[in-house]
């Protein structure tokens, strides 16, 4: 606790054995002895119950991260029963007959297209084709789309080979 050395002791025991002589020297040092050891024993008890505090606080601050983790995990749950609710309102749904499901159907009035009694599309044309038959496609798109992709491809072409005389 305090540093002395040896030989400073030896001067206070010299002093202090001049100063009170040899009959009461060894009361006092008895006497400063049980003091010595009152205060150390205070200091201990002093540092264990810092300690204690402090592994206290350290439980109170475990327990907070414990209660913020389970409100996490609580909100987690309630997210994912959510989300298996709507995940079973639509298995529920799609549990309907087909034509139940099917969305509803556009007509060509829809977009803003006239049509006559059967249904086809009333070309505007001008002269004398007002009254003809509306022109379709004589070429189905998946045809037009194969003939771009063979039109596209790298010709084959044979190199000439040149001969030379033996």
């Amino acid at each position: 606790m305090f540093d002395l050395s040896f030989g400073e002791m030896m001067v206070a025991g010299a002093v202090a054995l001049v100063v009170l002589g040899p009959e009461r020297l060894p009361v006092v040092a008895r006497k400063t002895g049980e003091w010595v050891g009152k205060i150390q024993r205070m200091a201990a008890n002093v540092k264990s119950e810092l300690a204690a505090q402090a592994e206290v606080a350290n439980l109170n601050q475990v327990k907070a991260e414990l209660e913020q983790a389970a409100t996490d995990i609580q909100q987690d749950l309630r997210s994912f029963a959510n989300q298996v609710e709507n995940e079973a309102r639509e298995v529920a749904e799609q549990s309907k007959p087909a034509w139940e499901r099917l969305p509803e159907q556009k007509t060509p009035a829809d977009f803003g297209i006239e049509t006559d009694d059967q249904g086809f599309p009333i070309i505007p044309v001008s002269g004398s084709l007002k009254n003809a038959e509306p022109v379709w496609q004589t070429k189905s798109l998946r045809k037009q789309a194969m003939t771009r992709k063979r039109d596209m491809r790298p010709r084959h072409r044979v190199a000439p080979k040149l001969r030379s005389k033996k």
